[in-house]
């Protein structure tokens, strides 16, 4: 983990108040791991307020068109409060305050293609954020990724297009039918693993919690491990506020939370009490 200033490349808008935020940072570029995600101060100074940063979870890795290495990284972001108001108004060539890469990511090895044949990856909005380094990785391990991608109209699926160009397989939901199919992404998700039914198959989820609640019982139901990547508010980002804590339970029933920014942001679906939201 560091803490860099650095230089903003580009801030694309993509509708629905979502923006695609380039940052050149070579460094920390090289250590990102899927999954995992970036603090930033949404503003140049470090006295200015907002005072606390933002987590933004890593899109994807920004790379030198000559070499390809790593030279810098994507994150989405949705403009909904001050911090983020300030930052999507910002211009090529400012720069920021970024603390990372933070948090475990999603755990892809090579001893998983001898005992996952498909992954199901199912996104809320911007959910779709940590899911498409996850593909790359998968891919890498000729496991199969499918998305499933929802959202409450046309606008709100973002960035599908990075998804499609790795030829992946892709399911679409608005709730007002505007694409795909009409309604909640975890129709055809239900439908997809009923048809699969003896493949061994691995869901990842993430976005609103009453969808990853959704995909849990899913998961639970049809007997496939699941992994859900948390959002969460953070204080600190370092597990001392205690602010993004999530309530589970221990091995023997006891009642315990779980810190977002240190034990996740991704976890396995079964730690977590799905009858008690975050605050």
């Amino acid at each position: 983990m560091l803490d860099k200033k650095v230089k903003i490349k580009d801030i694309r808008e993509l509708g629905s108040d979502n923006y695609l935020i380039t940052l050149r940072t070579t460094e920390q570029a090289r250590m990102i791991r899927a999954g995992q995600f970036m603090m930033l101060k949404c503003v140049e100074e470090v006295d200015e307020n907002p005072l606390l940063r933002r987590p933004f979870t890593i899109f994807n890795i920004y790379r030198n068109a000559g070499s390809g290495k790593p030279a810098g990284l994507e994150l989405l972001v949705k403009d909904v409060g001050i911090g983020t108001h300030k930052l999507v108004r910002m211009k090529p060539g400012q720069t920021i305050h970024c603390l990372g890469p933070q948090g475990h990511g999603f755990k892809v090895s090579a001893e998983m293609k001898n005992r996952v044949e498909m992954a199901c990856l199912v996104a809320g909005g911007v959910g779709i954020a940590p899911l498409y380094l996850l593909s790359r990785d998968l891919m890498q391990q000729n496991i199969k990724p499918v998305l499933f991608y929802g959202g409450a109209n046309l606008s709100a699926l973002v960035l599908r297009e990075y998804f499609e160009k790795l030829g992946m397989d892709t399911y679409y939901a608005t709730e007002d039918g505007s694409f795909g199919e009409r309604g909640l992404v975890t129709e055809p998700l239900a439908r997809f693993l009923d048809k699969k039914a003896h493949r061994n198959i691995r869901i990842y989820a993430c976005g609103p919690w009453e969808m990853m609640r959704a995909v849990h019982r899913l998961s639970v139901q049809k007997k496939h491990p699941c992994d859900v990547s948390l959002e969460a508010r953070m204080g600190c980002s370092l597990g001392a506020c205690l602010g993004c804590v999530v309530r589970s339970k221990g091995r023997g029933g006891e009642e315990q939370y779980l810190r977002v920014c240190q034990e996740g942001p991704v976890f396995n679906s079964r730690l977590i009490d799905w009858e008690t939201a975050p605050v």
